[in-house]
């Protein structure tokens, strides 16, 4: 099992992306690649727009999974 199967896992909830340098990405995962994912990733506070970006597994130091469903 490799990285992008358990990630794949969590389509659809809100995860929290630990990146190099003390970057933090948070979003909802929207899709999971053989080398990348995509979140979609609110603009601040403000409800919309909803921008897609784009992660590279080279870059993810950690993910923490927000909310799990029960």
């Amino acid at each position: 099992m490799t990285f992008a199967d358990i990630l794949r896992k969590y389509i659809g909830r809100e995860i929290e992306v630990y990146l190099p340098n003390n970057g933090l990405l948070e979003g909802v995962l929207f899709s999971v690649g053989d080398e990348s994912f995509t979140l979609q990733v609110r603009n601040g506070s403000y409800p919309d727009p909803i921008a897609p970006v784009t992660v590279f597994f080279f870059n993810v130091e950690g993910i923490r999974v927000l909310n799990i469903a029960v």
